[in-house]
């Protein structure tokens, strides 16, 4: 396995905006036949961020309120 390095407030903005939005997000990047490395990093963080969204939804919830109370 490799390690991925990400940044947590990327992946925490993204979750708060919801599931519907990460989808939508990802469809229109997968649209796109020439990616540029922002773009290919941010489609890597909508999946992540996607599966997350699935897998654990409890804990998304808890994390994205944790980082609002610091911000």
């Amino acid at each position: 396995m490799y390690n991925v390095q990400r940044s947590v407030s990327r992946d925490v903005k993204a979750m708060s905006k919801g599931l519907d939005y990460v989808n939508a997000e990802i469809t229109l990047l997968d649209t796109n036949v020439k990616l540029n490395k922002a773009e290919r990093k941010r489609l890597e963080r909508l999946r992540t961020v996607k599966v997350q969204l699935v897998d654990q939804p409890e804990d998304c919830q808890k994390l994205v309120k944790q980082y609002k109370e610091i911000k």
